[in-house]
């Protein structure tokens, strides 16, 4: 079953495919964020990975290709797909799993958890990003169900930071994706790595970098928002409310996508994956 499973997801648009126990998440999560929060007898979490933009779109200098397209939506047709299966061929109950926050930056469960678990990656320094060890940055996408199902290994080795990374810190004490975006020149990022050339501390920004990164949608709203509403001058408050950027975040949320940023500096210059950007 397990192999079927993951052999319907590859198919249906799955780059990588992982399994976790459903109890695996216990030891991580509070209640209510747990798989079994959202489907009441959970046994097994699936979870599928494919590349977001693709090479050419990371290239693009124009902000709102990425804002309005993409192809970050290939993981979760495969978890649909895997979920009626299992639903359809096993006679099991499945659900794909929430990823969005509801509120505040909370999802109802995580993704990034949900690919360690599953064997998929490990975090990075930039942002805890989850790093799969043949591509680099993937999106992910989770199902929760009720069938009982082999799981994957977590992964042994740390994918980040890579031997090409470390040996960028111990001459020059910074990694690509640290100097891409430094904390103290205004940036997101910090970190250090140990004696081993492991990961001992990391930082990030998340306020900071969301202010940046999401240049139009719901966080460009809310910035112009606060702007608008403590600007004293009258007729400067009202250029604002009629300005190009205002009318774009107002047109932006009818076609936004939350999963989709303006800012990949760190990246860009990961080298984990390099040679899957790489295109003529």
């Amino acid at each position: 079953m397990t192999d079927e499973i993951k052999a319907v997801g590859h198919k249906a648009g799955g780059l990588v495919i992982g399994i976790a126990a459903a109890d695996a998440f216990n030891e991580f999560v509070p209640e209510g964020h747990r798989p079994g929060d959202l489907l009441p007898g959970a046994k097994s979490v699936v979870v599928a990975g494919n590349l977001g933009p693709t090479a050419g779109a990371w290239r693009c200098p124009d902000h709102r290709v990425m804002e309005i397209t993409g192809y970050d939506f290939r993981e979760n047709v495969a978890i649909h797909v895997m979920c009626d299966t299992i639903e359809q061929r096993y006679g099991h109950q499945a659900i794909q799993a929430g990823s969005l926050p509801t509120g505040g930056h909370q999802p109802p469960m995580s993704m990034m958890l949900a690919a360690v678990l599953s064997g998929l990656g490990t975090r990075s320094l930039a942002a805890n990003i989850i790093l799969n060890p043949e591509y680099g940055l993937l999106y992910y996408a989770a199902l929760v169900t009720t069938l009982d199902l082999e799981p994957d290994h977590v992964l042994e080795d740390d994918v980040c930071p890579s031997r090409h990374c470390i040996q960028m810190y111990r001459k020059l004490g910074t990694t690509p994706c640290l100097a891409s975006c430094p904390k103290d020149e205004g940036g997101c990022l910090e970190g250090s790595l140990d004696e081993d050339g492991r990961i001992s501390y990391s930082y990030y920004d998340r306020e900071r970098c969301t202010s940046r990164s999401m240049n139009f949608g719901i966080g460009s709203l809310q910035k112009s928002l606060v702007q608008i509403t403590t600007e004293p001058d009258q007729d400067r408050r009202r250029s604002m409310i009629y300005s190009d950027f205002f009318t774009q975040s107002l047109s932006a949320l009818c076609s936004y996508k939350e999963s989709v940023a303006q800012c990949f500096e760190c990246m860009r210059v990961c080298p984990v994956g390099m040679e899957h950007r790489r295109l003529k």
